[in-house]
């Protein structure tokens, strides 16, 4: 099919190569052989009068042009999946989907895991990837490369659908042999004690530690940055050291750790969990399938 001349076909093979940067990959990713795709790319420099792509090392880097052309066709082709998708009959028991999730270790432990092994038992059909933070997933999920985003409400992209799933609130967590502290914990204590920072993927701060910085300034000794909370609940053990962390993480764990949870000396606000899906992939009938999922699990945690 054509419109304007354009072999609408060539579009699937430019999102390939936008997204491969490589003529085999690209042709791999969408079944054709390498000579057909080196083909459609020839095609398309013709229609747009331009290079597309440039040799750089061994692999191929977008023009100003094809980059300009990456997120509208990705646009264009979700929006195809999504009225593709519309009519499709769901049945859980019986598909094959994956879903990729987006989420922290703690939303891992806390939600997550009750979450899929209810869909394991539901739908064991369906299988599902859970990623990690990197400076990319905003685009990521722009793209279309991600089917939910679980994070702190305000941390993701006001264009999609979005809805909270539970609000969690902060503790602080300190070792039990630990004798400086005992059922409370002053501000003085707070400040002289070693502390364990969070850091999610390419982000430099968690959730928390942005707002603490931005409100009670960086007063705390950090002794350790690690790049989880379950890691950083492990740090406690055996120390002097203060974790301030989501309160259901620190349930989760205080036994097998040996760990006291104690009220923090100042107040700070809880955060709200939001889970987002790409507005084109709203009426998909699999992720509005588990998104109720998701929103069911929530209100039992």
């Amino acid at each position: 099919m054509r419109f304007r001349h354009l072999d609408l076909n060539l579009i699937i093979y430019l999102d390939a190569l936008l997204a491969e940067r490589s003529v085999s990959r690209a042709a791999e990713r969408v079944h054709i052989s390498q000579s057909a795709m080196s083909d459609a790319l020839a095609r398309l420099r013709v229609y747009f009068k331009d290079k597309l792509f440039v040799q750089v090392g061994r692999s191929m880097a977008p023009t100003p042009l094809a980059a300009s052309m990456l997120q509208p066709i990705r646009d264009i082709l979700l929006q195809i999946d999504s009225v593709a998708s519309t009519n499709v009959q769901f049945d859980p028991r019986s598909s094959r989907r994956n879903i990729s999730i987006l989420a922290s270790d703690y939303v891992t432990d806390v939600l997550l895991n009750r979450a899929l092994l209810r869909m394991s038992s539901e739908a064991p059909g369906i299988t599902a990837e859970i990623r990690h933070f990197t400076g990319s997933f905003v685009q990521d999920f722009e793209q279309g490369n991600l089917d939910l985003l679980i994070t702190p409400r305000g941390y993701a992209t006001a264009r999609h659908l979005s809805t909270t799933l539970y609000t969690e609130d902060f503790v602080c967590v300190v070792w039990k042999g630990n004798r400086k502290i005992g059922n409370r914990l002053t501000f003085a204590q707070y400040k002289s004690l070693g502390h364990i920072r969070v850091t999610l993927g390419d982000w430099r701060i968690s959730t928390y530690d942005e707002w603490f910085l931005k409100h009670r300034g960086d007063i705390r000794r950090i002794e350790f940055v690690v790049p989880s909370f379950r890691t950083a609940l492990q740090f406690v053990t055996g120390t002097e050291r203060v974790l301030t962390c989501h309160r259901r993480h620190a349930r989760m764990y205080a036994k097998q750790y040996d760990l006291k949870l104690v009220k923090a000396p100042f107040d700070i606000p809880p955060i709200e969990l939001q889970m987002q899906w790409h507005k084109y992939r709203d009426q998909d009938p699999a992720l509005a399938w588990f998104r109720e999922l998701l929103q069911s699990v929530a209100s039992e945690i």
